[in-house]
């Protein structure tokens, strides 16, 4: 019963025009701003620490980052995972860097497609796969929900696109399917629970970065790019940047990463997950290099 009232509201819900998606999602955002008090204390104190906000303008920015969060949930849940390829194409803006990724699959290249928590990734996932010639495997963490987690993956999966979870069965999927031709999707800047991660910099402070991103962009004959899906005041606009390590150090290549990450988040601040503990120190974490240093 749950399954079915909760799939007929969205599916109700995704009539609604984009803005006022938009402001559904919104009002979410500055509710769970209001309800949650580690995002009320997380979300300013990011914002501070990475010095994109000041002490005169962080309420204010993080009212605009709770609240497109929020819109990145509801258009996630009601336009890119109810499967609508006409709506998303019309709302989606590429650049030439689009067609050049383009290319470069038609050509047989091996692409993985490093998506930041910016914009709406749940929404380049989607256009991207219904307008390159590709075979994707996307990674994402389940959810503890039978209800949300058969929503989730159905709404993400079509005919190109396989979600598969975030755990050592999914990874091996992964690496499997890249190397028999496919493509990948993953999100670079998770924070890394146990000791496979890199401490790197990331506006000026420590993060724990899983080194998956890395990992790959070491596999023979792979090209990385990172994509960029902004929201825009009518849709979204995507941009392509390719990411080519100096080298294949595993700490350096996620260095480089974070350091072009930062670009783009700059771009657009209040578009970044800022409500995520991104600067946390998990139990299991290898020491800083400032304290191997002082050893």
């Amino acid at each position: 019963m749950k399954k079915i009232i909760l799939k007929s509201l969205l599916w109700l819900l995704a009539k609604l025009p984009l803005p006022a998606i938009r402001a559904l999602g919104a009002g979410v955002g500055l509710l769970s701003l209001r309800l949650s008090n580690k995002s009320a204390k997380r979300l300013p104190h990011n914002l501070l620490v990475t010095g994109l906000a000041t002490p005169e303008t962080v309420e204010q920015m993080t009212r605009d980052t709770a609240k497109a969060l929020g819109m990145t949930l509801a258009e996630a849940a009601l336009i890119a995972w109810q499967k609508n390829r006409a709506r998303i194409t019309r709302l989606f803006e590429v650049d030439e860097s689009f067609y050049q990724v383009k290319a470069l699959l038609e050509a047989g290249k091996n692409i993985v497609f490093l998506t930041p928590h910016i914009g709406n990734f749940e929404f380049a996932v989607k256009y991207f796969a219904y307008h390159l010639p590709m075979n994707i495997q996307i990674l994402y963490k389940p959810s503890k929900d039978p209800v949300i987690e058969e929503i989730m993956v159905s709404g993400r999966s079509e005919v190109n696109i396989t979600p598969v979870p975030t755990n050592r069965k999914g990874v091996l999927s992964m690496m499997k399917h890249l190397k028999s031709g496919g493509c990948l999707g993953i999100l670079p800047d998770n924070v890394a629970s146990g000791g496979d991660g890199e401490w790197v910099k990331f506006f000026g402070q420590d993060v724990y970065a899983t080194s998956l991103a890395a990992k790959i962009c070491q596999q023979p004959d792979t090209i990385a790019v990172i994509v960029q899906n902004l929201r825009t005041k009518t849709g979204f606009k995507s941009k392509c940047v390719p990411f080519k390590p100096s080298n294949g150090d595993t700490h350096d290549i996620m260095q480089e990463l974070y350091g072009e990450i930062e670009k783009l988040v700059r771009e657009a601040p209040e578009q970044y997950y800022w409500s995520y503990d991104r600067f946390r120190q998990p139990e299991k974490a290898k020491p800083k290099p400032q304290a191997e240093n002082r050893a």
